[in-house]
Order: structure tokens, then C-alpha cells, then sequence
């Protein structure tokens, strides 16, 4: 369905209370405007028209992929501090 097809048809079903703030909850958590356009994207791409893909994926990625650095960097200090505990240990005995 292209974005610019005008849309006349409404599709209607009911929820429980618990359901509509899971899906209120999904909006916000992916910067969705309105219920109606989650429950329109998830089901294009149920029926495989298109598909669902959260606007912050990528930021996401980029964020894992920095964290990933950080933790290499972290455990590369981490043994050149235990590489130099034992030099430093024998300095200070031979002092």
C-alpha cells in the first residue's frame, strides 16, 4: 500500500485496558504518532507489504557498536595495569 493511497476503509477490533497501554507504551517507545499507525505498520508487515522498523534501529546499532569499542579499550587498559602490578611490586621491595 503506497503512503500517498488515500485511505478510506477503517478497520476496527477491540482491546482490554492492559492491551491498550501495552500498545500506548509501543508508540511512545518507537516514536510512532498514533496507535493507528503502529497497529497499520505492524499488520503491512505481518501481511508482508513492508517492513516494521523502528526509527531509532540505527541509532541503536551505532550506540552498541561505540559500547563494543569501549569495552575492547577497557579491557586492553585493564591488563597493561595488571602487566605493570608486578613491576611495580618489584620496585618497591628492591627500594
Amino acid at each position: 500500500m503506497a503512503v500517498d493511497s488515500r485511505r478510506s476503509k477503517m478497520v476496527t477490533f477491540r482491546v482490554s485496558m492492559k492491551e491498550y497501554h501495552s500498545l500506548e507504551a509501543a508508540c511512545m517507545a518507537r516514536r510512532v504518532r498514533s496507535i493507528s499507525e503502529l497497529a497499520r505498520a505492524a499488520l503491512q508487515q505481518w501481511i508482508g507489504e513492508t517492513p516494521l522498523s523502528n526509527p531509532l534501529d540505527g541509532e541503536l546499532q551505532q550506540v552498541e557498536r561505540r559500547i563494543q569499542v569501549l569495552a575492547k579499550e577497557l579491557e586492553r587498559l585493564h591488563q597493561l595495569v595488571q602487566l605493570q602490578k608486578p613491576m611495580s611490586l618489584g620496585k618497591t621491595t628492591a627500594q
